[in-house]
């Protein structure tokens, strides 16, 4: 009974300092750890953070700008006048102000009318938090679609090292009976060593099999920031159908695309940035006030207070704010250019992944086909090989098939599953 209990002590211990040993993530728990721990998605969310701040910058524009200024002067000198009585009264000169002077300003200032500069800055900021939204929920479909992929690569490298480990004893058990034959006379020499050289040839792809999954692993492990040594994942390439034509998959493109939408928010901002660029030509008017304490030394403090509305109207600068306006415009033209280029892109890349799926669809059903068909010939060849009507190079061509077969339907579900994904991110998620 202690012994139980000190077991069950021990696993817990390690449970616990080992969290990760003990549990297999599932794809859905594979996409929430990236949409967590991603350092891309990461670095998107602190640019998200960035643009909400600039929001709240440019909104405090509107608010008057209050400032305290303090000084305190000391003189080596005080500046002197001549004396216009001297010599009949007072010295030469006479010295003028305080040799100690302390001062402390409060200052104000407003803005009155600014050509509309601060709402098109609002806006302009605005529109830019917006654009980082997009911009994140664009680099979360990416990173999901990565996901996919490496998790779904780890499956299928895991099913190829499966099936080449069973393809390996199949033809050491096969070896073993060819062996017997062969000490017993019933077969040549040429057939038993093809069959070592079966044997042998499984080895180094059982080898590949091994190296591409800790690969693979590796891959899947950077995107979700965890140790590739205490990741293990858990799931299986299953066949689900997708109800989606291809003209729904392209108006989905059109409309939920964030790389798309994102551009067009940048639009959006280059035209306010041509209207700011013209409103630079608007007068702008601020209002101004100071309140003044000043303490010349003996004389004690003194306060003085100001008022003045400042107007500023730009005449002329050389043309330098047209050609930045004409700046801003070409930039219109741009990105409405780069709008139509990615259009056309979407509109490729969704046709090309739905066809893909298409495809993977179609070989996947032939490739379940040809593993029935391949075990069911497997079994015939080695039961006739049994008997002696076929040869060791039959029986082996039987099991080559079969291996082929399990691994093209392997590969066939992986590809179906990959263009899913893919198709998936080009409609937006």
């Amino acid at each position: 009974m202690r012994a139980k209990y000190t077991f069950c002590f021990l696993v817990a211990v390690i449970f616990f300092i080992f969290p990760g040993v003990s549990h297999a993530i599932t794809l859905e728990e594979a996409l929430n750890k990236a949409l967590t721990n991603n350092l891309q998605i990461l670095l998107e969310k602190e640019k998200l953070k960035e643009a909400e701040k600039a929001k709240e910058e440019a909104f405090a524009g509107y608010f008057p700008n209050l400032a305290l200024r303090g000084s305190h002067t000391h003189l080596g000198e005080l500046p002197s006048i001549p004396n216009p009585l001297y010599p009949h009264y007072g010295p030469e000169k006479i010295k003028v102000g305080e040799q100690d002077t302390t001062s402390f300003t409060l200052s104000v200032t407003q803005p009155v009318y600014t050509g509309g500069q601060l709402t098109l800055a609002n806006r302009q900021a605005n529109l830019n938090y917006q654009s980082a939204k997009e911009r994140l929920s664009q680099t979360q479909t990416e990173i999901i679609f990565q996901v996919k992929q490496a998790f779904y690569s780890v499956i299928l490298a895991e099913k190829n090292l499966e099936i080449t480990e069973k393809a390996l004893h199949q033809a050491e058990a096969h070896l073993e009976v060819v062996e017997s034959f062969y000490r017993s006379g019933r077969i040549s020499r040429f057939d038993f060593l093809r069959a070592r050289v079966e044997v042998a040839n499984l080895k180094p792809d059982l080898t590949y099999a091994k190296n591409n999954l800790d690969l693979v692993r590796e891959r899947l492990a950077t995107l979700l920031s965890v140790d590739s040594a205490l990741l293990k994942v858990t799931g299986e390439l299953e066949f689900e159908l997708l109800d989606l034509t291809l003209n729904e998959a392209m108006e989905s493109a059109y409309l939920f695309r964030g790389d798309l939408k994102a551009l067009k928010i940048q639009r959006e901002m280059a035209k306010v940035s041509v209207d700011s660029a013209r409103a630079r030509n608007l007068p702008s008017v601020s209002f101004v006030a100071n309140y003044e304490y000043t303490s010349g030394g003996t004389g004690g403090w003194e306060d003085s207070w100001n008022a003045s509305l400042v107007l500023s109207f730009p005449l002329f600068d050389g043309g330098k704010n047209r050609a930045f306006v004409e700046q801003r415009e070409s930039q219109v033209r741009q990105i409405a250019l780069a709008i139509s280029q990615l259009q056309d892109a979407i509109k490729l890349e969704v046709k090309k992944a739905f066809l893909d799926m298409q495809t993977a669809k179609e070989s996947l059903f032939a490739q379940e086909q040809n593993i029935q068909q391949a075990e069911e010939a497997l079994s015939i060849a080695e039961a006739r090989y049994k008997i002696g009507t076929i040869t060791q190079i039959e029986v082996l061509d039987a099991q080559l098939a079969l291996t082929r077969a399990k691994l093209g339907y392997t590969k066939a579900l992986y590809d179906y599953n990959i263009a899913k994904a893919s198709l998936m991110k080009a409609k937006g998620g």
